[in-house]
């Protein structure tokens, strides 16, 4: 009997199990720290040619074909006093230029920059026909985002970056011009496709 449960023992406690084990616990021990890292992995390429991207490196094919957003009118006091028809024809057109070329760095950058959730988030609130309390706000997201803080911290992203305002005063959330340019610059929101074959 004790020979049979001397068998048993090193039957179990052979490595491949003892390995098992030990990165069972290290996963759950560890779970939502591997799941923030695989958030802020842009594309993993795996063996066999296949491909995983996360929303990050998920980027609109349409954008690269994208004029730049119309500038709006240079502010008086821009241009210097003094300069003839003609100069000042010529450096209305560059700063229109300037001004063209930042916001197309801008929007790009805020491809990137703004994860699937808060992209979802502007589209929503851009669709809407009025403005927006946040309570209103916080119970329609709350399935999808169970985290108070995570839509916090939507909000605050969109609000730093002027495409959003949240009125303190009435607790009201406003899309801005700029939020609609970008959107209509944007497009609609790419399709989420983790994973997709490498074409050869």
């Amino acid at each position: 009997m004790s020979e049979l449960v001397l068998e048993y023992v090193k039957a179990i406690l052979t490595p491949p199990l003892i390995f098992a084990v030990i990165l069972g616990v290290f996963i759950f021990k560890f779970s939502e720290d591997i799941s923030a890292l695989v958030r802020r992995v842009a594309k993993i390429k795996l063996p066999g040619g296949a491909e995983v991207s996360t929303h990050q490196s998920n980027r609109n094919p349409e954008e690269k074909d994208k004029a730049p957003p119309e500038p709006g009118p240079i502010p008086t006091g821009v241009i210097p006093s003094g300069l003839t028809v003609e100069q000042k024809a010529a450096v209305e057109k560059l700063l229109e230029s300037h001004v063209a070329i930042a916001y197309l760095w801008e929007y790009r950058y805020l491809n990137y920059f703004l994860v699937r959730g808060t992209q979802l988030i502007l589209d929503w609130l851009s669709n809407l026909s009025q403005p927006v309390t946040y309570a209103y706000f916080d119970s329609v997201w709350l399935p999808l985002i169970p985290s108070a803080n995570e839509r916090q911290a939507i909000i605050t992203a969109l609000e730093n970056h002027h495409l959003v305002v949240h009125d303190e005063a009435t607790n009201m959330l406003t899309v801005t011009p700029k939020g609609r340019e970008y959107r209509e610059w944007r497009g609609p929101v790419p399709e989420l496709n983790n994973f997709s074959e490498e074409k050869n």
